[in-house]
């Protein structure tokens, strides 16, 4: 019988050791490019729900019936059909963060508001509903795609990024005092952002409060017009007009102010509007 040569057999251990070794290295290294890649694929899930979300609202008023249905005589029409009704502000309210969430204009929703329930009224359930809706829209913002974003902040934008974790309060105040700012756009923006969300929230509810009453004072003062009915004589209706266009003028006057406000602050502590 031939005995075994040790070395033969030492050699072929050898290479099915390796053989196997490379094997496992190769399948570990499959499961962890797999991995990887079913990673890379889910970090865009939460950012495609979150810009289908902030496209359903233009996309559903642009192509779907719902744009009829906002139409500003449709809308006027409506309210009015409630405007008795107890439940009447819960329904305004409801529709104010639905559409705010959505990313629609809320300017004209605001005059209605004025128009249908009065300048102090109106001017109350439109601040109910914008806070709502603008929280819940930074809330759908920060949770969708504040961790997308924070990867690929780099240079300036991360700077001014850290300068909002710092002190966003006092921008969003001014941003919100302005009313060129789109509302809706800010409000995704500022969920997107190291903004905190306490500074978000104050900062709205306090920035949007007079706008909003201008709006709708100046709704309430037009509406006196449109009261002004035929049994009234030809001068009293000129008084009325005469006295709504100087409310809409002061409104005007007032809004534009409250815009310059920050500036002006910062002009007198002596300080430029972008300095830190």
């Amino acid at each position: 019988m031939s005995q075994l040569d040790p070395g033969e057999g030492t050699g072929e251990g050898t290479v099915e050791g390796t053989g196997e070794a490379a094997a496992e290295n190769a399948g570990e290294g499959a499961v962890e490019a797999t991995v990887e890649t079913s990673g890379r694929k889910r970090q865009f899930v939460k950012p495609v729900i979150l810009l289908v979300i902030a496209l359903s609202g233009f996309l559903a008023y642009s192509f779907t019936p719902l744009g009829n249905y906002l139409q500003p005589a449709v809308m006027e029409g409506f309210f009015e059909s409630i405007e008795g009704f107890w439940w009447a502000p819960l329904v305004f309210i409801g529709v104010y963060v639905v559409l705010t969430v959505l990313g629609l204009p809320m300017v004209i929703l605001t005059f209605f508001a004025g128009f249908t329930f009065g300048a102090l009224e109106g001017a109350l359930y439109v601040m109910i509903g914008a806070n709502i809706g603008a929280n819940l829209a930074f809330d759908l913002a920060r949770y969708l795609g504040r961790d997308f974003v924070s990867r690929y902040i780099k240079g300036p934008i991360d700077r001014i990024d850290r300068r909002l974790r710092k002190k966003g309060f006092l921008r969003m105040l001014q941003l919100r005092l302005i009313p060129v700012i789109p509302f809706n756009v800010l409000n995704f923006a500022a969920g997107l952002s190291g903004l905190r969300k306490l500074h978000f929230a104050l900062a709205t509810m306090i920035g949007i409060t007079p706008g909003t009453f201008i709006y709708a004072y100046t709704a309430a003062s037009l509406m006196q017009v449109y009261l002004a009915g035929a049994e009234l004589d030809e001068v009293t209706r000129a008084a009325l007009r005469t006295s709504a266009l100087t409310n809409l003028v002061i409104a005007l006057v007032l809004l534009i102010a409250i815009s310059m406000a920050p500036a002006i602050y910062r002009k007198l502590r002596g300080k430029p509007i972008q300095a830190e």
